[in-house]
């Protein structure tokens, strides 16, 4: 895999996002600082999508087909709620009795999951309303990423500490957990590969990979690594490595890196444009941007 540079280009929003969306039917990165909306071309041309003024992003004109396309997608194996089903949670007896600010997103075959602090809620919709199912407490110490098995209703979290435990639960119950590993470090990152039988897992110092059959992780890659993110692309793993740069790892069989790359600039977020082979790099300590293209 080579990594091409395609443009430099001064950042058009703030340091700080609020959004950060890949619009794959035109090819496109959706970002908001909350001031305004642009829609960033592979190109590096720009597109003022909304003026805010302190206001929240209400969706019209072309943004309502862009709402659409993000609401479909999973994202660590979730879906996401629509802006009306957010609102009435957010009415809920549910959330206002949670003292922790809640995660919630659809699993497989309609199952609401919801997050928060060390509790973990099986919600259903019964008219307008939202019903709690079945609670459980997480195991270990407290949970801070969350990834869904993409053909099963399996979830698999880190923690704080280190711990990796999976999940199972059905449509109103939970059903088993197992601590899958011990990992060196915090944990950062959960992804599985898009068949579902390999998970990678990445934190302070490392990402390691486990094969999965269905119901067991087997671990079968350890990487010593400055992550702060990384993209699963066919059999290669691309990693942000921020003030290092970038690294490409071919993980189909034994790891073997291909190709890094140095920035003159620390890599804060890192897009992947799946369709077109585009990556987005936002500086953390510049007001520069920069578009990569993908070759193999």
């Amino acid at each position: 895999m080579q990594l091409t540079l395609s443009k430099m280009i001064p950042a058009p929003l703030g340091t700080y996002l609020k959004f950060a969306y890949t619009i794959e039917s035109i090819g496109a990165f959706l970002l908001s600082d909350g001031e305004k909306v642009v829609l960033l071309r592979t190109d590096g041309s720009i597109d003022l999508i909304a003026n805010l003024d302190g206001e929240p992003y209400q969706w019209g004109g072309v943004g309502a087909d862009f709402e659409v396309e993000i609401l479909q997608r999973r994202v660590n194996g979730f879906k996401s709620l629509t802006r009306y089903e957010r609102q009435r949670l957010k009415e809920s007896a549910i959330y206002k009795s949670t003292r922790n600010i809640p995660i919630v997103n659809y699993a497989h075959d309609d199952v609401i999951l919801f997050f928060a602090g060390k509790s973990i809620a099986l919600l259903k919709w019964v008219g307008e309303e939202l019903v709690e199912l079945k609670r459980t407490r997480t195991k270990g110490r407290d949970p801070i990423r969350w990834a869904l098995a993409p053909e099963q209703n399996m979830l698999l979290y880190g923690t704080n500490y280190g711990e990796l435990y999976s999940q199972t639960f059905g449509r109103d119950c939970f059903i088993k957990s197992v601590k899958v590993d011990q990992l060196p470090n915090t944990c950062y990152q959960i992804t599985f590969s898009p068949d579902g039988r390999r998970m990678f897992a990445g934190g302070l110092g490392f990402i390691r990979s486990y094969t999965f059959d269905g119901s067991t992780f087997t671990p079968d890659m350890s990487i010593a690594t400055a992550m702060r993110s990384f993209e699963l692309v066919e059999d290669y793993i691309i990693i942000n490595k921020g003030i290092h740069g970038l690294d490409v790892i071919r993980v189909k069989d034994k790891p073997e890196r291909v190709t890094s790359l140095d920035l003159p600039f620390m890599i804060d977020k890192m897009y992947f444009l799946a369709p077109q082979k585009a990556l987005l790099l936002i500086s953390g300590n510049t007001s520069d941007w920069a578009l990569f293209k993908l070759s193999c």
